[in-house]
């Protein structure tokens, strides 16, 4: 129960800051509209086809950990579609580390009996991969903004905090390979640890995730080069996502500047992971326009230029995520 209080106050403080930013910046706003009823139609639509390549490189991610882990192949592109996409609904809907999507994959794995291990172990090896790609997307964006001489102090904080949190997967991969034992010691501390600061009876953890992802790890380690083709996807959907942010930003008259895009994509991305919101809500637009401003374009068109691109990164897959997720959910088994 506190620790639900603590994330509706935090979100409060957030929202009020944004409020607070919004305010200060209100004479960009008429700037802003006029950038968005301006939008080039054209730009539009090729962001909207980079869009929806994007939504398809997630489905070939789990499907190149299927394949990985032996619970599936490309053949089920179709079938996995809705899938995916509800299962990043999950994950925006939900500060969980990109955990809560497994659910839509657990739920499609029991309709079709399919092994439940194998499914769960795909979706974490998905996860993981998917972290390595935007690494490389961080880096590329971090060694621009370095070369330009635009790195802040916000950014380096994100990546700070980032980084520990990296840290700590690759600990948990570390502890998968040499020992299960260490795994399932590691996959349970932050709640006994909760547990502890919150004064009460430690509880009971199951260790089956913790299992499923040495699974998972054990399976890329019999066959490392199988896991080429997940990575190569995994890159490309960062990529692909800076695309959308370009598309957006020559769509509301920004110009052509793919370097620009990259640079507040990966630090957008960046803030939306340390951020406490679901989805990197408020931290992610913050972050994007920030950046965009640092290099010499107007506050309201940066802001309409993101409130594009979070509309087909953010909103637009939770809208249609959610509602494939309740049609996944409300079908017969």
């Amino acid at each position: 129960m506190r620790y639900r209080w603590w994330r509706v106050a935090a979100a409060l403080v957030v929202l009020a800051a944004v409020a607070a930013l919004v305010w200060a910046n209100r004479e960009e706003l008429p700037r802003a509209g006029r950038a968005l009823a301006g939008a080039d139609p054209a730009r539009l639509v090729l962001a909207t086809g980079v869009w929806l390549v994007w939504i398809a490189n997630w489905v070939l991610l789990h499907l190149a950990a299927r394949r990985l882990t032996g619970a599936g192949g490309y053949r089920e592109f179709l079938v996995l579609l809705p899938v995916t996409v509800s299962s990043l609904a999950l994950n925006l809907a939900v500060k969980s580390g990109n955990l809560a999507g497994v659910a839509a994959f657990g739920l499609d794995a029991r309709r079709r009996g399919a092994e439940q291990g194998r499914v769960t172990g795909a979706y974490l090896a998905a996860a993981q991969t998917a972290e390595v790609g935007f690494v490389v997307t961080l880096a590329a964006g971090l060694a621009v903004v370095c070369w330009d001489g635009k790195l802040e102090r916000a950014e380096i904080a994100a990546t700070v905090l980032f980084s520990i949190g990296l840290l700590a997967r690759v600990v948990a991969l570390v502890a998968a390979v040499r020992s299960r034992a260490v795994l399932r010691r590691l996959w349970t501390w932050p709640g006994r640890s909760w547990d502890r600061l919150l004064r009460r009876p430690e509880r009971e953890r199951g260790t089956e995730a913790a299992d499923e992802f040495a699974a998972a790890v054990d399976a890329i380690r019999a066959r490392p080069v199988a896991a080429i083709p997940a990575v190569c996807f995994a890159v490309a959907i960062d990529l692909l996502g800076a695309a959308v942010l370009w598309a957006s930003l020559a769509a509301v008259g920004a110009g052509d500047r793919p370097l620009v895009a990259l640079v507040a994509y990966a630090v957008s991305t960046l803030f939306g992971i340390v951020g406490v919101l679901p989805g990197g809500l408020a931290f992610a637009e913050v972050g994007a326009a920030a950046a965009l401003a640092s290099y010499g374009i107007p506050v309201g068109v940066s802001a309409a230029a993101v409130l594009v691109f979070r509309t087909f990164v953010f909103w637009l897959p939770l809208a249609l995520g959610g509602l494939l997720a309740w049609r996944l959910r409300s079908s017969p088994g």
